[in-house]
């Protein structure tokens, strides 16, 4: 199937229902899986003519979603098949980038980095991830407490006293929203939050002053 016939396709699709459409664009782009979730951001969605629907605003709708713990998606670390993992959660920790060398003494970097994500029941899940190579070009530039999303092979190792340890090689990866992101983002809406409040009694002092300047008409 060509880019033109996807199109027509998706063009059927939203026509026939934009609802469910757009809340599975919503759900494959962001990894968004609870339903009621979904109906709120389809909900913010369609009161915002701005927003088109690959925005980076979903991304700040979402966490917000998250702290406010209306998000039920216990697939933040979900199973793909085998040893195939997707993972959306905060960085923590540091970032370390560090050189290697393989077998034939060629240099290579490798970004090693732990996400900690939350389930519905607000259990913490922690997990080693390393990307290797190119693999690395965007976790290199990951920052702690930003929220992204991953997709890796997971590999587990025991030690000599048989504990496993478990470690994910990042395939590819993606930064949802940077710490700087959320907070600039959060102090904007709350300045919308203080224009509007400032509007709202602006108002309310207007027909004082009308009735004042009436008086002094009859006057």
């Amino acid at each position: 199937m060509n880019y033109k016939q996807m199109r027509n396709m998706f063009e059927k699709m939203s026509e026939e229902n934009n609802e469910n459409f757009t809340k599975a664009l919503i759900s494959f782009e962001k990894g968004i899986n609870d339903m009621k979730a979904l109906d709120k951001l389809y909900e913010d969605y369609m009161k915002n003519d701005n927003m088109s629907l690959l925005n980076d605003e979903f991304d700040y709708m979402i966490d917000e979603l998250k702290v406010n713990g209306a998000i039920e998606d216990n697939d933040v670390v979900e199973k793909e098949n085998d040893d195939l993992v997707n993972i959306v959660g905060n960085v923590v920790g540091e970032v370390d980038v560090v050189e290697n060398k393989n077998r034939n003494g060629e240099t290579f970097k490798v970004v090693n980095f732990s996400v900690v994500s939350k389930d519905d029941k607000g259990n913490k899940t922690y997990t080693n991830c390393s990307a290797y190579g190119d693999k690395g070009n965007i976790p290199k530039g990951f920052k702690k407490g930003d929220f992204v999303k991953l997709f890796g092979q997971e590999r587990k190792s025991i030690d000599e006293n048989g504990k496993v340890y478990s470690n994910v090689r990042i395939l590819s990866s993606k930064l949802l929203k940077a710490k700087e992101q959320m907070k600039n983002q959060g102090e904007k809406k709350e300045s919308v939050l203080g224009a509007i409040k400032k509007y709202k009694a602006e108002n309310k002092e207007k027909p004082a002053e009308k009735k004042e300047a009436s008086k002094e008409a009859e006057r």
